[in-house]
């Protein structure tokens, strides 16, 4: 019972963020229509995300040390891999009728970026304080997937939680979870059906994100 309290205690940030986005959107429906309120809630949503991202930031110190491309070739191949595997099994993702710049912009870049503070840096510093790695790495993971709509987005999003909350508590640096994220989340924007000569780019991407990431 006191582990459930703790785990509860963890996730109150979380919990807090997603009520205050859940009512944005609400009121964005209820004053604009459902129609209008794709757009405008997309809008609304990652403009406070961003005043979110700016908060936390001032607790953030960005060091810049390390090499970042090995990262974004895994964002890029584990988004390659799991999207083919998908279109290979005739599932397809729900798709948002928003411009694609905005969706680049929401989706590829605000959103992981705020993902990453949220999920990574102040869920797994939480957990840590009662968890050993393993547990912080499943538990953020589970909590940052439960988050999402959808059960492809589901297990999608347990995959990239994984690898962000593994490589988050390896290098200490939140940067490369966000860029691992924000490649994963963009090449998928361009994604939409199967290519036999994609997935093998994939698959090789992810071997050298992977082989260059343990440097």
């Amino acid at each position: 019972m006191k582990y459930i309290k703790k785990i509860l205690l963890s996730i109150r940030e979380i919990l807090l963020v997603m009520i205050i986005q859940y009512i944005l959107l609400f009121g964005c429906i209820l004053l604009f229509g459902l129609d209008k309120s794709i757009i405008l809630g997309t809008i609304i949503l990652s403009i406070f995300e961003l005043i979110y991202i700016f908060i936390k930031l001032k607790n953030i110190k960005l060091s810049f040390k390390h090499n970042y491309f090995p990262y974004m070739l895994l964002g890029i191949s584990i988004s390659i891999i799991y999207n083919m595997i998908i279109f290979k099994l005739g599932i397809k993702f729900d798709i948002t009728s928003i411009p694609l710049i905005l969706d680049i912009i929401a989706s590829g870049i605000i959103g992981p970026i705020f993902e990453e503070i949220l999920f990574r840096y102040s869920l797994i510093n939480k957990l840590a304080k009662f968890n050993n790695n393993t547990l912080c790495i499943i538990i953020s993971s589970f909590i940052f997937a439960i988050c999402h709509n959808g059960i492809t987005t589901i297990v999608y999003a347990f995959i990239i939680g994984l690898f962000n909350s593994y490589y988050y508590i390896k290098k200490k640096d939140i940067l490369v979870p966000i860029i691992i994220h924000i490649s994963a989340n963009i090449v998928s924007s361009f994604l939409f059906n199967f290519n036999p000569y994609i997935l093998i780019l994939g698959i090789i991407l992810f071997g050298i994100g992977i082989s260059t990431s343990r440097k």
